[in-house]
């Protein structure tokens, strides 16, 4: 029988790819290695842990603590209403795609470092509850939790996914997400620097101050374009809605958390453009979800908002995310009904 070398090709090929993989192993894809959007904020978010314990102003001033997504990132210091801005200093922790089990991790590593808070506004998106739509966990688990975090929230962490962050284990490129096109444009350009924070526009923009991110200062994007991301978005995220375990479990572990520590907390659910409210209406969002985290929230002395009604601000940037200028009311209402109250 002839010999038969090229059926072996196939099996030279994997293994190369295999081994040229490996070199995503190496600590400095993982350490800081910014590509755009969420690699720069979860780095980020580890930066301003590290600039929180290192602020004078946590023992001068009362600390608010920001969680959430990219709905909440607009909270800022600066829009504490005054006479209360003196006496006050707010960092902003939302993340890309912000998860409860994101928030707990984070709440959980500042106050290890000895800080403890004396509000918490925890922003919270139905999408985030849906653990059927397995790419609302991923940027967490990949950018956001490290080993000691896997160790924490493993049992949790749904069996897709789990499934998912082993072979992001065995193919490393899965794991930091390497974008071609981005390594592509900076090589030609020379800009290869700007995988490092201190040569990174993106980075500076987000560290410059304390989290807050107002990408969405226009005061209103055309009805048009806003109707066109309505269908963009509801198509991925509400194709079906279901209200899974996973989340609900952390958002409890948090109010606990405050609860036990007396700290203020107000749980917000942010308002979205109406057409994309009316998704959320056709799964009954308010009912399988919301009126949950409401029950949650009261059992444990937090206060609730929905800003999903009528008479709230109604300036959009896109489908699901309101306008900054929105919260320049809305902080003064935080500070007057909730934080100061």
């Amino acid at each position: 029988m002839k010999s038969k070398p090229f059926l072996f090709y196939p099996v030279v090929l994997f293994l190369f790819i295999f081994v040229i993989d490996k070199i995503f192993l190496l600590p400095i894809f993982h350490d800081e290695f910014l590509q755009a959007g969420n690699s720069v904020f979860y780095f980020q978010r580890k930066v301003l842990r590290e600039r929180l314990q290192k602020d004078p102003d946590v023992k001068e001033k009362k600390l608010t603590l920001v969680f959430g997504d990219s709905r909440s990132y607009p909270f800022s210091e600066i829009g504490i209403p005054e006479p209360h801005k003196k006496n006050w200093t707010l960092y902003n922790f939302s993340s890309p795609q912000g998860i409860p089990m994101n928030s707990y991790i984070q709440f959980q590593e500042i106050l290890k470092s000895g800080i403890t808070p004396d509000f918490v506004i925890l922003s919270l998106s139905p999408e985030a509850f849906d653990d059927s739509k397995g790419f609302i966990l991923s940027p967490f688990l990949r950018m956001g939790c490290d080993t000691d975090c896997i160790k924490t929230v493993w049992e949790d962490v749904p069996l897709k996914e789990k499934w998912y962050y082993l072979l992001d284990r065995v193919f490393a490129i899965r794991s930091v997400e390497f974008n071609l096109s981005l390594f592509s444009t900076r090589l030609k350009q020379g800009k290869l620097k700007e995988y490092k924070s201190s040569h990174n526009k993106e980075f500076q923009l987000i560290n410059y101050t304390k989290g807050e991110y107002l990408m969405y200062g226009v005061q209103s994007n055309p009805i048009k374009k806003i109707k066109n991301d309505t269908l963009r978005i509801g198509n991925l995220y509400m194709r079906s809605y279901e209200v899974g375990t996973s989340q609900l479990l952390y958002v409890e572990k948090i109010l606990k958390i405050t609860k036990e520590k007396k700290i203020k907390t107000l749980v917000i659910w942010p308002k979205v453009f109406p057409e994309y409210y009316a998704y959320y209406e056709k799964f009954h969002v308010k009912d399988v979800w919301w009126n949950k985290v409401e029950a949650l929230a009261k059992q444990y002395d937090a206060n609730t908002l929905n800003w999903n009604t009528p008479n709230t601000c109604d300036l959009f940037n896109d489908a699901s995310h309101q306008s900054a200028f929105c919260f320049v009311d809305q902080m003064k209402e935080i500070w007057t009904s909730y934080a100061e109250k």
